[in-house]
């Protein structure tokens, strides 16, 4: 259940309409109570004589407020979709989450058509005994908030644009989906005690649970997978993670106990762990941010732009976030029951995983471009310095040799290969692999 709780909230963290909606019921609700207060408050018309108005008067001044605000939402609707349109053209399609999950553009519509929608229920509400007073005056500051909302939506739409503000944002989304990910409580109930998962297995002849259907794989309900693991005595093997995209058919659970007869009605209940969607979320994929970074590198790196600036940031930003789990323990792959059995042996994502998530393609598509792989080596550098952990070092160590190799295949002059081999040469020290400085040693 948290695991669809957490996917609805994303998805309504990206949809347009949900705080526009918001608001305009909120001006309905209002524009309704301070009809009422201005008929029934007799104490609180008398304070406010001094602002007053005749009914024709209020209807002229409300019908006024209400068409202009409605128009200037037009124009915060048109810019906001002309902002998503060169944003896609310029980054890519899968930078517009950052755009989507923008409050301040979503509040400045709201405003609008919540101040249009309050005028104009007001409008409708008065009679001709009425003497408006309050209802105008809240008409008014509606209109000077949205106003001033409007400004700052402008603004902000202004700073959005730029590419280091774009990259900040996805690798701000990274650094708290990989922070995240340690914390305790998902730590709690897992280790990477493989083999004790596999005898617990040995000698069963598995079950196989195929997909109903097809797409991305948003969530896996972990919990919900163990429990019924144990209410049916028997060992679970995931064979996909959040992120892949599936086939009907794909195998998704391997059963490990009992038999396809005594389990036919019961798996039903399995499918309904599994969520699918058209495309892929961060909820529980902290590798989409990072498929987010290599996009807008890539373009940068295209020809038509050239711009080694704007990726170098990507590395930043990426080593920056991944930085902060580089020598802490991340989820094991085995999830336990209460009784601190293995029970469920899943596909999860390790620090050499997200490594490689970035870095292949980093390096593929930077191979030409010396600054960018320096860049590279010196994110690598700085990540061997936060941590002790061997298993991190040699994965580190990994991805430095192929960026090397890379290196080592293009048609570079030995003046401009001198500053990255300094930064390897740093790198293997760090990471301990001294038997490589052979490699770079008489080439300075």
């Amino acid at each position: 259940m948290k695991n669809y709780v957490s996917a609805l909230r994303e998805k309504l963290r990206v949809s347009i309409w949900l705080i526009p909606l918001i608001l305009c019921v909120a001006g309905f609700a209002l524009a309704v109570l301070l009809l009422w207060v201005e008929r029934n408050a007799p104490a609180l018309d008398s304070a406010l004589q001094f602002v007053s108005m005749s009914v024709i008067s209020a209807r002229q001044v409300l019908g006024v407020i209400a068409t202009s605000v409605l128009s200037v939402g037009g124009v915060v609707f048109s810019v906001t979709m002309v902002a998503l349109t060169l944003t896609s053209g310029q980054y890519g399609p899968k930078v517009l989450r950052q755009f989507l999950s923008d409050r301040l553009s979503k509040i400045s519509l709201g405003l609008f058509l919540g101040t249009s929608i309050y005028c104009l229920v007001t409008l409708s509400g008065y009679g001709d005994t009425d003497q408006p007073n309050i209802t105008v005056m809240v008409a008014l500051f509606l209109t000077i908030l949205a106003l001033a909302g409007f400004i700052g939506f402008i603004h902000n739409t202004a700073t959005d644009l730029q590419a280091d503000q774009i990259i900040q944002r996805i690798g701000g989304d990274l650094q708290r989906l990989l922070y995240q990910l340690v914390k305790e409580e998902n730590l709690a109930g897992r280790n990477d005690d493989l083999l004790a998962w596999r005898r617990a297995a040995r000698g069963v002849r598995p079950v196989v649970v195929a997909a109903r259907s097809s797409g991305y794989l948003q969530t896996i309900d972990y919990s919900s997978l163990v429990g019924w693991s144990v209410e049916h005595d028997c060992r679970l093997q995931v064979r996909v993670r959040a992120g892949d995209f599936l086939l009907a058919g794909t195998t998704l659970v391997k059963i490990y106990g009992g038999d396809a007869q005594s389990l036919a009605g019961k798996i039903d209940s399995l499918h309904n762990c599994f969520m699918t969607g058209p495309m892929r979320t961060p909820v529980q994929d902290p590798e989409y941010p990072i498929t987010q970074l290599n996009q807008v590198a890539a373009r940068a790196l295209s020809p038509g732009i050239n711009d080694p600036g704007t990726a170098i940031t990507c590395v930043d930003w990426f080593s920056m976030a991944l930085g902060q789990i580089a020598d802490r323990d991340l989820p094991g792959k085995v999830f336990l029951d209460d009784e601190q059995g293995p029970r469920v042996l899943a596909r999860y994502t390790d620090f050499d995983g997200i490594l490689k998530a970035f870095y292949a393609s980093a390096r593929q598509f930077s191979r030409r471009n010396i600054p960018v792989l320096i860049s590279l080596v010196q994110s690598l550098e700085r990540l061997a310095q936060l941590t002790t952990r061997r298993s991190r070092l040699v994965a580190i160590a990994r991805q430095g040799s192929l960026i090397d190799e890379e290196m080592e295949r293009g048609d570079h002059l030995q003046d401009d290969l001198r500053d990255f081999r300094q930064r390897y040469r740093k790198l293997i020290t760090l990471t301990g692999r001294l038997e490589q400085l052979e490699l770079v040693s008489g080439d300075d």
